[in-house]
């Protein structure tokens, strides 16, 4: 199955006329990037053994017309109505080519300041930021995805609260990331806890915001759903790699680049995983993919084809590149390191450490070769000659990792086995191959005989599926458990170090997700600020569980708990007897294979019973029956209708997709729209209406699905729009 999402999404993003396996992108981009046969040689071995692979849109451009190839710029916004629409319109140009732009938005006079040349007064960057978030909207990049993009405001400006506030209904500004750029000085108050002392004054209206304000806004917005995300605008600028150009303020989609106004960067990661040798790492192997990445990503800077002058002249200037890694998680469970701990830790600390300092060794070698970059003068590196002002990041690889068959980035396996559909709507089940083999060993281990063994393997599988975690699986060993723990297993501070034990040895930023769980309170949020700004992050994404809606792999623990015989004892007490009448609706409708009689009837205007009968020839009146009797006894015993609802519209039949009768992609999910139309208060009556109705509200009612497949996204690597690990979709790369 897993070469089967691999081919679907080469097929859908990467292959170009003529191409049909990997080996002929890798192939294209080699021959491209080379400056003489050997080089692409080396270079067409790194990418087709998985070692190394550069930012899609290096694959997808490589060697073609368009040949765009970097993945992240950041623009600057100026205050007058002719700066704000040059940026929409390089935004427009960079977002076709396949690229994904950063703004900060602090130059913009906050809502209702005078505006002297008009007479009138200024909208606000809040307004301005739904424009370019409008303009996102019909850019599709290279005809392949929309564009991503990151809003930033100084937490000191005057309209903190509008822009903290300005996502907080899912599904608005849906195009934007957003970040607060937060100074020294504001985590310095809030840790004096000076929350209402200290204020921003309006300066036409003189209304105050107090730092007390501020911060529970972004606390309220992160424990919400996840914005703001945070930047530590000192300690990025204390490690800014040429102060001389100016102070940093705004990053990349992610956060893992803070760059200068109209500087891009070229990303690309080694796989971790493909450099371990009798259990150890290879560090002579890992040292030559390390140097021939990082002139693969010089050699980008030249053979770019940039959007627009400004950003060639700023890029050159510089030359950073951003050299990251993937398939931690991966290296980690084949040492048997947990992720959470110390010798984990340890573990990534120095082998970052060993990446960049080898990374920084070869793009000395190449400025003795080939010269310094131009901006050398003045910048940290001056007497130690280098090719790049920066070499190392740790960029999202949400598409790229699937690719390399490897775990995303620098972020732990959020889970180790879910359920995945095919082109043709068929589902597999999807088991994390590392877990799959160690999970065989100890139950073959544990099990009297193998029909035991497959029993065990079997119930932790289940167990994997139903809450996303083997921490409950009694017969699993200690050892295992602490080994196979997943991102809502790890607890937020061992996030938070983790994340600051790359750090110390990354030149620009780290895009990671700090998964909390459902349960985090408002205070643990605050105490994960505080601790990722002693730790000296750059920034940070937080995301709490279940804090967004449809999310099928926010696997919740409590949810899915068995039920003790004191709960089924309860429930039971709570029941209501059916009264004698009741009231329903019936709807008469076509499935795939027959035409279905469903009626539902209601209970307080809430479903409490379905009855579905096949109509003339097709179908299955026992199967219908039993259907309909299974629907009822969850309805009576508590289950909400939308779960139904929910769980049908997930059910594929051929021959319904093949039926352009159908009212639905199988008998069940007509069932369910029949359930959800019957449940509806408002004036709808067909389910001609019902389809009318669930695409008015597709983006309030599921707003965390593929916009490609439908599948439903992951959120980590610091991308709040979410990753689709069916069809590679991804919207922050």
């Amino acid at each position: 199955m897993t070469s089967s999402i691999i081919e679907s999404i080469l097929k859908a993003r990467y292959y170009r006329e003529g191409e049909s396996s990997f080996g002929d992108i890798c192939r294209r981009v080699a021959d491209a990037m080379g400056k003489d046969k050997k080089e692409s040689e080396d270079f067409y071995g790194e990418m087709t053994s998985l070692r190394f692979l550069p930012n899609s849109p290096t694959l997808m451009n490589a060697g073609t017309k368009l040949g765009q190839l970097s993945a992240c710029f950041t623009l600057y916004v100026g205050d007058s109505i002719e700066e704000i629409f040059n940026a929409i319109k390089w935004g427009a140009l960079i977002h076709k080519t396949g690229g994904g732009t950063g703004y900060n938005f602090s130059n913009l006079r906050p809502e209702g300041s005078c505006v002297n040349s008009t007479d009138g007064v200024a909208s606000g960057p809040v307004s301005f930021m739904k424009v370019f978030n409008a303009a996102t909207d019909v850019i599709k990049q290279g005809g392949r995805r929309r564009g991503a993009n990151m809003g930033i405001l100084n937490v000191w400006h005057p309209d903190i609260m509008k822009f903290i506030e300005s996502k907080k209904t899912e599904g608005d500004i849906s195009n934007f990331n957003i970040s607060v750029m937060i100074n020294d000085e504001f985590m310095e108050l809030v840790e004096a806890k000076e929350f209402e002392h200290v204020w921003i004054k309006h300066p036409c209206s003189g209304e105050k915001i107090t730092v007390g304000e501020i911060w529970r806004g972004i606390v309220d917005g992160i424990w919400r759903n996840g914005e703001p995300g945070i930047l530590f605008y000192d300690e990025i600028n204390r490690k800014n790699m040429t102060p001389e150009l100016g102070p940093i303020d705004t990053t990349n989609p992610c956060g893992e680049q803070p760059l200068l106004h109209f500087e891009s960067c070229v990303l690309g990661s080694i796989n971790l995983s493909k450099f371990l040798k009798n259990e150890s790492l290879d560090k002579q192997a890992l040292e030559r993919s390390t140097r021939l990445a990082v002139r693969f990503l010089d050699e980008v800077i030249d053979k770019n084809v940039f959007p627009i002058p400004q950003i060639e002249e700023a890029t050159k200037k510089t030359r950073k590149i951003g050299l990251g890694l993937m398939g931690v998680h991966d290296t980690l469970l084949m040492l048997k390191i947990p992720y959470d701990s110390d010798e984990g830790r340890k573990f990534c600390e120095d082998m970052m450490d060993f990446v960049n300092k080898i990374s920084v060794d070869e793009s000395h070698k190449i400025a003795v070769e080939r010269g310094v970059f131009p901006a050398f003068k003045g910048s940290v590196w001056e007497g130690h000659e280098m090719r790049n002002a920066a070499t190392t990041t740790i960029a999202p690889t949400g598409t790229i990792s699937i690719l390399a068959e490897c775990s995303s980035g620098i972020e732990p396996v959020f889970s180790y086995a879910y359920t995945r559909k095919d082109t043709v709507q068929k589902t597999f089940e999807i088991l994390h191959p590392i877990f799959e083999k160690e999970l065989e060993k100890v139950a073959k281990s544990v099990g009297r005989n193998e029909d035991e063994a497959k029993a065990l393997k079997r119930e932790a599988i289940d167990t994997v599926h139903r809450t996303g975690s083997v921490q409950s699986v009694k017969w699993l060993p200690g050892d295992f458990k602490r080994v196979f723990k997943t991102a809502l297993d790890i607890d937020w501070r061992s996030h938070v170090l983790m994340q600051a034990a790359f750090q110390r040895h990354v030149h620009a930023s780290i895009s990671k997700t700090i998964n909390m769980p459902n349960s985090a309170t408002k205070e643990d949020i605050e105490n994960v600020l505080l601790l990722a700004w002693h730790e000296k992050l750059k920034g940070l994404t937080i995301y709490r569980t279940g804090s967004r809606q449809s999310v099928v792999l926010e696997l919740s623990k409590d949810e899915d708990k068995e039920k003790t015989e004191t709960e089924i004892s309860v429930t039971a007490e709570k029941m209501v007897s059916r009264p004698k009448e009741l009231s329903g609706k019936t709807y008469l409708c076509q499935s795939g294979c027959c035409r279905l009689y469903v009626t539902v009837n209601l209970l307080n205007d809430v479903p409490w019973e379905v009855f579905i009968r096949t109509v003339g020839i097709g179908g299955c009146e026992a199967n219908s029956n039993a259907l309909g009797r299974s629907i009822s006894t969850g309805l009576q015993n508590g289950v909400p209708y939308q779960k139904f609802v929910r769980q049908f519209a997930k059910v594929n039949c051929l021959s319904a997709i093949r039926n352009k009768n159908s009212e639905g992609l199988s008998c069940a999910d007509v069932v369910g729209k029949c359930i959800d139309l019957a449940a509806s208060k408002s004036q709808i009556t067909t389910l001609d209406d019902w389809k009318i109705l669930e695409m008015s509200n597709s983006g309030k009612e599921k707003k965390n699905v593929c916009p490609e497949c439908g599948e439903d996204l992951e959120f980590g690597e610091g991308c709040n729009r979410g990753i689709c690990k069916n069809c590679g979709w991804s919207g922050c790369l």
